[in-house]
């Protein structure tokens, strides 16, 4: 396992599952799975959530967090303020740009994919919650999954 993705969990889980019902997932990225909807719909269904198919949104994992379809950018949307509220802050645009990147270097960018289920206040639910948003991150070696969904 990397220990980098284990380091993000170790950090950054408590915090997030303060705020929200977060689940992250991470393992070895299967050789050869395919296209990007593949490869995040196979590893989602191993951990039990549904696949969405082309409704994986394709984010641009290199981008500043002011770029469109910014990976960076996304990620720190859907922590900075709550999920069910998101006129209340949760981490805090300081602090979930700090987690975002954290989780973001733990994949090397150089072959770093980032897909989400989200994009632009749309969802393709992978969960049985009624607001989510969720990430899968791969490159040549790692594959997470942060899902992030509101508090039961």
């Amino acid at each position: 396992m990397s220990e980098a993705l284990s380091r993000f969990e170790a950090m950054w889980l408590p915090r997030l599952n303060a705020g929200a019902h977060t689940r992250f997932h991470h393992g070895l990225t299967p050789p050869d799975a395919g296209l990007h909807s593949a490869v995040a719909d196979a590893f989602a269904h191993k951990h039990g959530y549904l696949p969405i198919g082309f409704n994986w949104e394709l984010l641009d994992a290199h981008g500043d967090a002011d770029s469109p379809r910014s990976a960076l950018g996304e990620i720190t949307k859907a922590i900075a303020n709550d999920i069910s509220n998101p006129s209340k802050e949760w981490l805090g645009s300081t602090a979930a740009s700090r987690c975002a990147r954290d989780f973001l270097v733990a994949f090397d960018s150089s072959s770093l994919t980032v897909v989400s289920n989200r994009y632009d206040g749309l969802w393709n639910p992978i969960s049985n919650a009624s607001v989510e948003w969720g990430f899968v991150c791969f490159d040549d070696k790692h594959i997470a999954l942060l899902l992030i969904a509101e508090q039961r």
